[in-house]
């Protein structure tokens, strides 16, 4: 199988079916890799819509993520390289340590927990269905397809 993959949203339907799920027994590990990569589109979907209701039912961390991405967006797009403030010359890897060091203390005085416990229950949700989730032959062959075509769209490039 290729390690290459891409994200694809798989229909909602395939991806529910209510009667393909169970305990997985020895094959838990290749059954959640099949999943994890047959399903990345959805997961990332559930995940993305957790996160951006979260955000929109706090407006004041949405303003404060937002002014913290654009804040990003200047020190490592606009103005890149080293800036000297002072004495001290702040590298590029410097300014990401300290911006990530302040949106984690802005982030947790303006949500509390509430972002980690909302990340951490749709990722659940995630492990929990890629572990107990079957996929019928006509999914399993097709990512097969899909991995031969990945492997020999990488041998001809």
């Amino acid at each position: 199988m290729s390690s290459s993959s891409s994200i694809k949203l798989q229909p909602w339907n395939d991806f529910i079916e209510w009667g393909r799920y169970s305990i997985p027994g020895n094959q838990i590990a290749t059954r959640m890799e099949d999943n994890l990569n047959f399903y990345s589109g959805n997961y990332l979907t559930i995940v993305a819509v957790v996160l951006l209701i979260t955000l929109f039912t706090n407006m004041n961390l949405l303003v404060a993520i937002l002014l913290l991405g654009a804040i990003g967006y200047y020190l490592f797009f606009v103005q890149k390289g080293n800036k000297n403030i002072g004495f001290a010359v702040l590298t590029p890897m410097v300014q990401m340590v300290i911006l990530g060091v302040v949106s984690v203390i802005v982030v947790y005085k303006l949500s509390g927990l509430t972002l980690f416990y909302t990340t951490l229950v749709s990722l659940l949700f995630v492990l929990a269905h890629s572990a107990l989730k079957m996929r019928n032959l006509k999914n399993k062959a097709s990512n097969i397809v899909n991995g031969i075509k990945n492997d020999l769209k990488n041998e001809l490039n």
